[in-house]
């Protein structure tokens, strides 16, 4: 399953469906299936059509597949849409746990680098799904939750059962952190079940 640019001929298929969704609000869509050949293909083949209205407007997308059963929204969301969705996780992990950072001269060291890349990518990854959840931070990329939220100065303070960190006054995401600290004190409090064997 393959994305394909539009073309004239693809968006002469799907005419009719762009003029009826140029009439609707924003989040409204379309599916439709058609079967495609262009000058270079040895045959025809099945392409799914997405039409949608945004708030940016119109947004038409086509892709090619060979799963010749499947309905055309199901392939859109369920199948395309989350590959999409691991492509972009990779990328995050990549990109902001700069992950493809392998520049030891044993596999043993590179594989304990990336390693420790992955560990920092679950961590961050937990971070955002769990206590930045209803925040503004919520949808955030690593990088900006790690300028906005964890490269902060602060004053730590280690006591005997707790650690205290004063955080200035001037802290723009104070809000943010209180909640966060807030919620991981509640996880300590909570009760562990008990191991028994």
């Amino acid at each position: 399953m393959t994305g394909l640019g539009g073309n004239e001929v693809l968006y002469r298929y799907v005419e009719s469906i762009i003029n009826e969704v140029k009439q609707q609000k924003p989040g409204y869509r379309r599916y439709h299936t058609l079967w495609y050949q262009a000058k270079s293909w040895s045959e025809a083949r099945k392409v799914v059509a997405k039409v949608e209205m945004t708030d940016k407007g119109l947004n038409v997308r086509f892709i090619s597949t060979d799963l010749l059963e499947a309905k055309a929204k199901a392939l859109h969301e369920q199948i395309y849409s989350l590959r999409g969705n691991d492509e972009l996780y990779i990328k995050e992990h990549k990109t902001y746990t700069r992950s493809d950072r392998t520049s030891c001269h044993r596999f043993l060291a590179n594989q304990f680098r990336l390693f420790l890349h992955s560990a920092a990518y679950v961590v961050l990854h937990a971070f955002r799904s769990n206590l930045l959840k209803g925040t503004s931070l919520a949808t955030a990329n690593f990088a900006s939750i790690r300028l906005i939220l964890l490269k902060v100065g602060a004053r730590v303070i280690e006591m005997k059962t707790r650690i205290k960190l004063h955080l200035p006054s001037a802290c723009p995401e104070q809000a943010i952190l209180n909640k966060c600290f807030a919620l991981l004190e509640h996880l300590r409090s909570v009760p562990q079940p008990s191991m028994t064997t």
